[in-house]
């Protein structure tokens, strides 16, 4: 018998019960000021580094106005296909065109990030950022003229906050609104719905794919679930970037 905080239970009465509790990811740390909640965690770690980062080389860009610059890292299909200029799927994220891009981006990953940041962990929340940002410039790849080039980060962070939110009962309102707003600007004006879209739909997966692995008793196997589908996000992101040619699925 197992002594319970209420009399005995047998021990398999014991196991049966500690299957029916829901488990907390493990990967998850709250506490005071990071809830895991949007409007209510404070900057975490590796979303100021990746603010940082993104501001940095907006300077280095010349405030977007650096053609050269924006020339020789955005994600141009054409470049990307003919000329085997791969490294644009990655750079072209940290590219912004102007001020008004780059503020949008950084104070909806300011506000949404941190609370992902908190819900998967710094190394989970990185891995879907940067491949996020990789799907996101795969679909501006796929879907957009190939010689038009593409720039900035994507709405992945929100879609993940969204997904992680519904199976965790969080509230996902506000962030659905910002993320409404954000495909409505892409939309419109000169802003690469395409990446945004892309971003989207490949944070999303990962989100559910990371927080379904972060509810697995074994550290194993919530390893080999995070790598393993991290690996195949990548490897089928490749694939569409290697043996598709731009303009196939041209939506304008």
């Amino acid at each position: 018998m197992v002594e319970a905080p209420v009399g005995w239970q047998c021990p398999e009465c014991t196991r049966e019960g500690a299957k029916r509790s829901r488990q907390v990811p493990a990967f998850t740390h709250t506490g005071p000021g990071r809830s895991g909640v949007v409007g209510s965690t404070n900057p975490t770690p590796v979303v100021l580094v990746i603010v940082a980062v993104n501001v940095v080389i907006f300077f280095l860009e010349g405030f977007g106005n650096n053609v050269s610059v924006v020339r020789r890292f955005a994600m141009w299909p054409a470049a990307v296909y003919l000329r085997h200029e791969y490294y644009r799927a990655f750079t072209a994220m940290f590219l912004h065109a102007n001020f008004v891009h780059i503020l949008f981006n950084m104070v909806a990953l300011l506000i949404v990030g941190p609370a992902v940041e908190v819900l998967l962990g710094k190394a989970r929340f990185s891995a879907l950022y940067l491949i996020a940002g990789f799907g996101g410039s795969v679909g501006s790849y796929l879907l957009s003229t190939p010689n038009v080039a593409g720039i900035g980060a994507s709405g992945a962070i929100m879609g993940a906050y969204v997904v992680i939110g519904l199976r965790r009962h969080l509230p996902v309102t506000p962030v659905v609104l910002l993320l409404a707003v954000n495909l409505a600007i892409g939309f419109s004006g000169d802003i690469d719905w395409r990446a945004h879209l892309g971003g989207l739909v490949t944070g999303s997966v990962l989100a559910l794919v990371y927080d379904y692995a972060g509810s697995l008793r074994d550290r194993t196997a919530e390893v080999a679930v995070t790598v393993g589908a991290s690996a195949v996000v990548v490897a089928l992101l490749a694939l569409v970037l290697t043996g598709v040619a731009p303009g196939h699925f041209n939506l304008g």
